[in-house]
């Protein structure tokens, strides 16, 4: 089997998970076999795996297999209709269609909140003792059984936690310690595994474990695509490869000219410390393979597709359909994504084309960041030309790049750009800074977009200016656009995985 080491399908995902997703989705199409494996406990992961597109067999997650509910069906818990409550004791007030109180004889004794986007559904129950402190909170999980209580010291500090299978018998209990004024989880235990009471002192143990767990039986490789998890993949035992793919760029300056020594801070401990403990890493580029090979001795760096572009029906007559004044980012909010330029480009571009508008699609990282753009966007007199349409689905993204005038990238570095590719995908023509490294293999300059020097404001409100107010400039990196991305295509993607299988054997185990 072939594992790709995760934190979570989450809500919101960042490209690192979609490029998981995709490349899933690829090794599937193709007849191999492979997994997402995930470490977080996530109540709501049986609906965020179904809103990317995937099966429940997918994604193979820590505690869902300590808790014995790898197969557990979706069923839908109401709170009207679940049997915590005596109905003819007790009575269930609903407050709004987020919450519900639950009283006996006029006292509340228990607070309902409901799961997100969803009508009815138990998401938690609060418990609360005579004083009304809360005392524990039951988690129930998006396939309609309770998964886990969180206990409560009398101050409102954590005490232990308990996570359940489908029956309500406990199975793994997490529990917390105040270490130097800092309360911190010091031990998950598993209280029935194989007739057995395993006890270990962080996540990364257990996680560790359970993958090796996984491994002892079948063989079984490890693409590792959080950083965060690379410690844990150094644990496994009986691995027949333990690889980490880099969707980020690699280095602290990436316009520094050629390599450059400096890593990133998280980086630091791959590079320096575990360079021989892995069979190597994953890159999307040749430009970041062989800076790395210049300083750093892995035992591998292959180059394989961080992604590939979509399979857009009637393409043709999309590319035909006229496109709106938009200028379009797409992913993170974020300041090295340089979010709050796009807004001073945008304020250039409407000296001249005063009702074009910037949309921002993702979600900020740190949420607070989106002030700041608000804060500019209003300073350059642009504020109600700014919006923050929010966090889309594939199918109503599909909808927005459609019609989309250009997509802007203003980040300081891409290891790819997932974003750039799924625009032009779509016949969106890209602006976008020259940065390392994947912009410059995919955007092919004057052709389906522009690269404009880094910081270069002026140089990217031009480019735009030019594509929007000329159609047919607009129409021919349209075409040139959507073109271009046909070569990163799904057959070309997996022609590279499968070369790269055959020439390095603990790549991949294949079916």
């Amino acid at each position: 089997m072939n594992y790709f080491l995760n934190e979570s399908v989450f809500t919101l995902n960042s490209g690192t998970e979609f490029s998981a997703i995709k490349r899933l989705q690829l090794f599937k199409k193709n007849g191999q076999p492979a997994k997402i494996l995930t470490r977080n406990y996530n109540s709501n992961s049986a609906a965020d795996i179904e809103r990317v597109g995937l099966e429940s067999s997918d994604v193979l997650n820590m505690y869902d297999y300590f808790q014995e509910v790898t197969d557990q069906p979706r069923v839908n818990a109401d709170v009207r209709y679940i049997d915590v409550f005596d109905k003819n004791l007790y009575h269930i007030e609903a407050v709004d269609a987020n919450e519900s109180m639950i009283k006996f004889h006029g006292r509340v004794i228990a607070k309902v909140s409901i799961a997100p986007a969803t009508v009815g559904l138990v998401g938690t129950i609060d418990w609360y003792n005579d004083n009304k402190v809360v005392v524990a909170r039951d988690v129930w999980d998006r396939r309609g059984f309770k998964s886990s209580t969180q206990y409560y010291h009398p101050d409102g500090s954590l005490g232990p936690q308990v996570f359940f299978n489908a029956q309500g018998q406990p199975k793994i209990e997490l529990t917390h310690m105040n270490i130097n004024g800092v309360l911190a989880p010091t031990s998950w235990k598993l209280l029935d595994y194989s007739d057995k009471v395993l006890r270990f002192n962080t996540e990364e143990d257990l996680f560790a474990f359970f993958a090796s767990e996984l491994a002892a039986k079948e063989p079984s490789s490890f693409i590792c695509d959080r950083p965060t998890l690379t410690s844990a993949m150094l644990k496994i035992e009986n691995a027949a490869g333990k690889w980490q793919f880099l969707h980020n760029t690699h280095a602290a300056d990436n316009r520094q000219a050629g390599a450059s020594r400096k890593l990133v801070p998280y980086l630091e401990p791959l590079f320096n410390n575990w360079v021989d403990q892995i069979d190597g890493l994953i890159v999307p580029t040749n430009q970041q393979r062989e800076e790395i090979l210049r300083y750093y001795k892995f035992k591998r760096v292959l180059v394989l597709p961080d992604t590939y572009a979509e399979n857009v029906e009637n393409a043709s007559v999309q590319l035909s359909q006229a496109r709106e004044q938009t200028i379009i980012c797409l992913g993170m909010i974020s300041a090295n994504k340089g979010s709050v330029e796009a807004v001073d480009i945008l304020a250039r571009v409407r000296e001249k084309m005063p009702n074009v508008k910037l949309e921002f699609y993702g979600y900020a990282s740190p949420m607070d960041y989106r002030q700041a753009i608000e804060k500019r966007a209003e300073a350059l007199n642009s504020k109600e030309f700014v919006t923050f349409p929010g966090y889309k689905s594939e199918h109503e993204l599909a909808k927005i790049l459609e019609k989309g005038g250009v997509l802007l990238s203003t980040s300081e570095g891409e290891a790819f750009g997932m974003g750039i590719l799924k625009g032009m995908s779509y016949g969106l023509p890209v602006v976008a800074y020259k940065v390392k490294y994947g912009l410059t293999e995919m955007i092919k300059n004057g052709k389906d977009g522009n690269l404009v020097p880094f910081r270069s404001e002026q140089a990217a409100a031009e480019a735009i200016l030019k594509i929007l107010s000329n159609p047919e400039i607009q129409a021919a990196y349209s075409k040139a656009a959507y073109e271009r991305a046909q070569y990163f295509n799904a057959e070309r993607a997996w022609q590279l995985w499968e070369e790269a299988g055959q020439q390095v054997n603990n790549l991949l185990v294949k079916a």
